[in-house]
C-alpha cells in the first residue's frame, strides 16, 4: 500500500482545466442534482432552516390592530435542532511518468485521471442519494407504497393490461399535496421500470394519438405534469476489489415524487438540499502536485457536501416526497 506522505514534492495547485474536465463529466441519468439540488454555503458546519409548512398554515384571525398599539407578534420559523455537516470526499491517482511518455497526447493521462476521479466521487455521492432516497422510514407513512400491496393503490406496474401506473402516480400526487399544498414537479423512473411502462397498456392508451407514440421521459413529464423525469441506468460493483466482478442496477425498483424549488435557498422548502461547501466559486475542484520518489504527478478530485432533507414534518419524516417500492414483479426483474 503506497502511503500519502509528499514529503519534498513539489506545490499542491489548483488546476483548472482538470477541474473543468471534472465538473462536466457526468453519468447519463446520474439523480443528484434533481433531487438535492446543491447550495453553496459558507461554513463547513452550521444550523439550517427546515421547512414543515406549519408556520404559514395559520390564517390571521389576530392581525387587527387598533391605533397607537403593536401589531401581534408571531414565531418565525423553526431552526433545526440537526445541522449539516459538509464532509470532504476526495480520490487520488498517480499519473507516471512512464504512462505520460508512452501516451500520444501528454494532457491525455491527466483528462483520463481526472474523469475515472469524478466518476468514482460522482457514483459515491449517488449511492448516498439513492440510500437516503429510497429508505422508507424517511418519509411520513401516508406518503410510500407498494403497489399491489399498499391499499387504494392497483397492481404492480409490469401487470400490463391491469396495471394502473398513472393513476397511482396521481394517487400519490394527492397524498403529496394533501401533505405538503406542495405539487410534485421532478421524478426518478429507474431504467426498468420504464421500460415496463413502455408496454403499459394505460400508457399506451394516453400516447396512442401522439405523432409518434414514443414514450419517453419528457412526454411522461408532460403526461403527469411534472417538470422533469430522469431515467437512471447506470450499474455500479457490488463486489470489494479484487473478487470477482458483480454488477447491478443501482436505481432499479423505486420511484420517487418530488418537489424541489426552481431556484434552491436556504429558507426555501424542498425535497432535498446537497449542502456544498465550496472551494471559492467551486463546488468541485482537481489539484495536482509533483512526488518525485513516485517519479509521478498526483491528481486529486474533492467535494465537500452534506445530504438533507428539508421538508420534513415534525418526527424528522419528508413530506415533500413520495416513494413507491417494489413497482415491479420478481418475475420481470429475472
Amino acid at each position: 500500500m503506497t502511503v500519502y506522505a509528499p514529503s519534498g514534492s513539489g506545490n499542491i495547485h489548483y488546476d483548472v482545466p482538470l477541474t473543468n474536465i471534472s465538473v462536466m463529466w457526468h453519468n447519463e441519468g446520474l439523480v443528484g442534482d434533481v433531487l438535492f439540488p446543491p447550495v453553496t454555503v459558507q461554513k463547513q458546519s452550521n444550523k439550517y432552516y427546515i421547512y414543515n409548512g406549519r408556520e404559514g398554515w395559520y390564517p390571521a384571525l389576530d392581525d387587527a390592530r387598533a391605533p397607537g398599539t403593536e401589531a401581534n407578534e408571531i414565531p418565525g420559523l423553526k431552526v433545526s435542532l440537526d445541522t449539516y455537516y459538509a464532509q470532504e470526499h476526495a480520490l487520488q491517482i498517480a499519473v507516471t511518468d512512464e504512462e505520460r511518455e508512452n501516451a500520444d497526447t501528454p494532457f491525455s493521462p491527466d483528462a483520463d485521471g481526472a474523469e475515472l476521479l469524478a466518476s468514482r466521487v460522482a457514483l459515491g455521492r449517488e449511492y448516498r442519494i439513492y440510500s437516503f432516497a429510497t429508505t422508507a422510514s424517511n418519509y411520513a407513512t401516508a406518503l410510500q407504497a407498494v403497489p399491489g400491496t399498499t391499499t387504494g393503490f392497483g397492481p404492480q406496474w409490469d401487470s400490463y393490461n391491469n396495471a394502473t401506473p398513472i393513476r397511482d402516480i396521481r394517487v400519490a400526487q394527492r397524498l403529496l399535496h394533501k401533505t405538503s399544498f406542495l405539487e410534485s414537479n421532478v421524478a426518478v423512473i429507474p431504467y426498468r421500470v420504464m421500460s415496463a411502462l413502455e408496454d403499459s397498456q394505460d400508457l399506451l392508451n394516453r400516447i396512442q394519438y401522439v405523432e409518434r407514440a414514443v414514450l419517453t421521459p419528457d412526454l411522461v413529464a408532460s403526461l403527469l405534469g411534472l417538470n422533469k423525469v430522469v431515467v437512471p441506468g447506470f450499474g455500479y460493483a457490488t463486489n470489494n476489489p479484487g473478487q470477482t466482478l458483480a454488477i447491478s442496477y443501482l436505481w432499479n425498483n423505486e420511484v420517487v415524487l418530488a418537489y424541489n424549488p426552481p431556484s434552491p435557498g436556504l429558507k426555501v422548502p424542498a425535497y432535498g438540499y446537497e449542502f456544498v461547501w465550496g472551494f471559492g466559486s467551486q463546488a468541485q475542484i482537481v489539484d495536482r502536485w509533483r512526488e518525485e520518489r513516485r517519479a509521478s504527478d498526483i491528481i486529486r478530485t474533492r467535494r465537500r457536501y452534506d445530504l438533507k432533507m428539508i421538508g420534513v414534518d415534525t418526527n424528522g419524516k419528508s413530506i415533500c416526497g413520495f416513494l413507491f417500492t417494489s413497482v415491479l414483479s420478481s418475475g420481470f426483474l429475472g
